[in-house]
């Protein structure tokens, strides 16, 4: 594992939403992360939920022109005026599904509320390709990943990073064991039991 990746997962364990995870993601690509059920199991595939719609080549690099435009304002401290171009861009054209995600990245770095953040994940998830060409689907779970964890809802987080793994998200295949929770119990049996061993009654 690179110094870089290592740096990511352990922004990403941390307590805090973690702003420079953030930075990274959005001048990367044009991500996404969120399940139209809010991902409750494995079973609730983007695949079964997509209503992604083809853009043609015009439009898609007129799209991604503008939110290059916006990504470049978020980078230089303009995150607000970022979140209000990435809101035009939506009124435009609904169904371009990174515009979703970076809009709720924004949002997290202006600390705005978790259910806008997860609406946009949601819709994010929605629109995206779901053969993850373009690694939305994996950006998208694994922010929401992010987001449940913050929020202290293991399930979610795991259901979520599970999900960004499957997507190839490199992230999430870090993060999702870490967050299973049979593997934090059977840790936690372990551990119980080698202090019993150390101090017999």
């Amino acid at each position: 594992m690179s110094k870089h990746d290592t740096n990511l997962v352990d922004i990403l364990m941390s307590s805090a939403v973690d702003g420079e995870y953030i930075r990274d993601q959005i001048s990367g690509t044009y991500c996404s992360y969120a399940d139209a059920n809010q991902s409750r199991s494995l079973e609730g595939s983007a695949d079964n939920q997509s209503e992604y719609k083809e853009l043609e080549n015009g439009l898609l690099e007129s799209l991604k022109a503008r939110e290059r435009q916006a990504v470049r304002l978020a980078e230089t401290g303009g995150v607000s005026e970022a979140v209000d171009q990435l809101s035009t861009i939506i009124d435009d054209c609904p169904f371009y599904a990174s515009a979703y995600n970076n809009r709720a990245q924004a949002n997290r770095l202006l600390g705005r509320s978790a259910d806008a953040i997860l609406a946009d994940l949601e819709l994010a998830i929605r629109f995206a390709n779901p053969d993850n060409s373009d690694g939305v689907l994996g950006q998208a779970y694994t922010q929401k990943g992010i987001v449940y964890r913050a929020l202290g809802n293991q399930d979610e987080a795991f259901n979520s990073f599970s999900m960004g793994a499957k997507y190839g998200n490199e992230v999430s295949k870090m993060a999702a064991p870490k967050e299973n929770p049979y593997a934090k119990l059977c840790g936690k049996m372990v551990s119980q039991a080698m202090r019993q061993l150390r101090n017999p009654m």
